[in-house]
């Protein structure tokens, strides 16, 4: 599971163009409101650069475009820390075979809590389309992975559901 962590780690940072210099994101470190709630969670104006190959159903497709990330974090009243990454991304891409265009839209949305005893949970879900132009084919992405670990440090929940349709 964390080569599978990492290794999704990796894929967004390479799809990066450049790191960003000098940019704050919307962090709140330790807020303390009175009930959990993301809906507070500020956009924020950043966007970045990305570019990438991908692999569809019919070609290779060179995709760029921005994504937007909003990242929001608290402690509440009993230590517990809760934090929610969110990303919604768009580009165009072209195919390096048939020259045809098509649109990359994702979103991908994470979960994490850990509680000081030691007990945590990840979710991350992540919803991707690739709309193809013309007769250039769609293709739907949906990758799910949830892993929650007890405060004795024991995995009681490893789960990654992964769906890729064409058509």
């Amino acid at each position: 599971m964390r080569k599978l962590l990492a290794a999704f780690v990796l894929v967004v940072l390479v799809a990066c163009d450049a790191p960003p210099t000098g940019v704050q994101g919307n962090l709140d470190e330790t807020v303390t409101p009175p009930a959990p709630s993301f809906a507070a969670a500020d956009a924020s104006p950043v966007f970045f650069p990305f570019a990438f190959p991908v692999v569809n159903c019919a070609e290779v497709v060179d995709i760029s475009g921005q994504f937007h990330p909003v990242i929001k974090g608290f402690v509440n009243a009993n230590g517990n820390f809760h934090g929610m990454f969110h990303i919604n991304a768009k580009g165009t891409g072209v195919g390096q075979t048939t020259g045809a265009t098509y649109e990359w839209n994702d979103r991908l949305f994470d979960l994490t809590n850990i509680a000081p005893g030691g007990a945590q949970t990840f979710i991350l879900n992540d919803n991707t389309r690739l709309i193809g132009h013309g007769q250039a084919v769609n293709q739907q992405f949906h990758i799910q992975i949830k892993v929650t670990i007890n405060a004795n440090g024991d995995v009681t929940v490893d789960t990654v559901d992964i769906d890729a349709s064409c058509g």
